[in-house]
């Protein structure tokens, strides 16, 4: 097979994949709130409760040829439904190109941390909570993922991708429980859940400690921004009450994309800022050390 053919295929089976998977994430933020199964029973209308068959249940292509209608009764679909499969195809699309030519393990792991991550952050939007199985259980599978495959962590072996995620998942849950802690004695109330602090520490289990340089900051400015345009816009007072995990989950796709090349190269160049500085005076010591 013609390697730009098999190229090819596998981008296309990326972005099918992801918009199987952002269908399957639906069922999961609609139904692991109200604490029923994400299996059984199968695929059905939530207006009529009538079965749905497997070709109007297609993702993105049903919602289009459906014109965002139930097939069943005519009720609409809401298009956030067919956004979150698009928006999954195209996610693992990117992840695929950035990672699958030079690290296949690494991009089904991204894509496995941006499936769970995405429902997570949507749960929180609708509910204000991030459940458990995402934020603890996505420390566990961070720890998982890192011991099998270290070079996450830019390590080799995998006691020390396990040691490194830990230590990541560890510096997450620390610096944000800092924060709350500083902004509740500000505010004088509780200014964030344990659900946002749990999903950083899974979020560093996986992308490692010095992610946070990137994802609190970032995540405190999309989230201060869109904030104040929220209460502009609709007249909210201050204090309105907004999820912080989808700021955290953006930031973090985000140091995927682009976020950890840029600070490796700010690190980077402040240490040999750091170094250039100190030179002169370590030679002036050298030249003249009783001065």
């Amino acid at each position: 097979m013609e390697p730009f053919l098999h190229s090819i295929i596998q981008d296309v089976a990326a972005f099918v994949v992801g918009a199987c998977i952002g269908s399957f994430l639906n069922v999961c933020v609609y139904r692991i709130p109200l604490n029923r199964s994400v299996v059984s029973p199968g695929s059905h209308c939530s207006a009529c409760g009538a079965p749905i068959p497997w070709y109007h249940n297609l993702p993105i292509v049903s919602w289009l040829l459906l014109r965002g209608r139930a097939a069943c009764c005519g009720t609409r679909i809401d298009l956030r439904y067919c956004l979150v499969e698009l928006g999954m195809a195209f996610l693992f699309l990117a992840i695929w190109l950035k990672y699958g030519p030079t690290d296949p393990i690494a991009a089904f792991i991204y894509a496995f941390m941006i499936s769970g991550l995405t429902a997570a952050c949507l749960i929180d939007l609708d509910h204000y909570i991030i459940p458990d199985r995402f934020s603890l259980g996505g420390c566990v599978a961070g720890f998982i993922a890192c011991t099998i495959h270290p070079s996450l962590m830019g390590q080799k072996t995998a006691l020390l991708g396990f040691s490194w995620s830990l230590a990541g998942a560890i510096a997450g849950t620390l610096t944000l429980a800092g924060v709350a802690w500083l902004g509740t004695m500000l505010f004088k109330k509780e200014a964030m859940g344990m659900g946002d602090i749990k999903l950083l520490a899974a979020l560093c289990a996986f992308l490692g400690g010095t992610s946070i340089t990137w994802i609190l900051p970032l995540s405190s400015l999309i989230g201060s921004v869109l904030g104040l345009a929220l209460i502009f816009w609709q007249r909210g007072a201050w204090g309105t009450r907004i999820p912080y995990g989808p700021f955290l989950g953006l930031a973090a796709i985000l140091w995927l994309f682009g976020g950890a090349d840029f600070m490796n190269a700010y690190w980077h160049n402040v240490a040999h800022s750091w170094s250039a500085s100190t030179a002169p005076m370590i030679d002036e010591k050298l030249v003249n050390p009783g001065r």
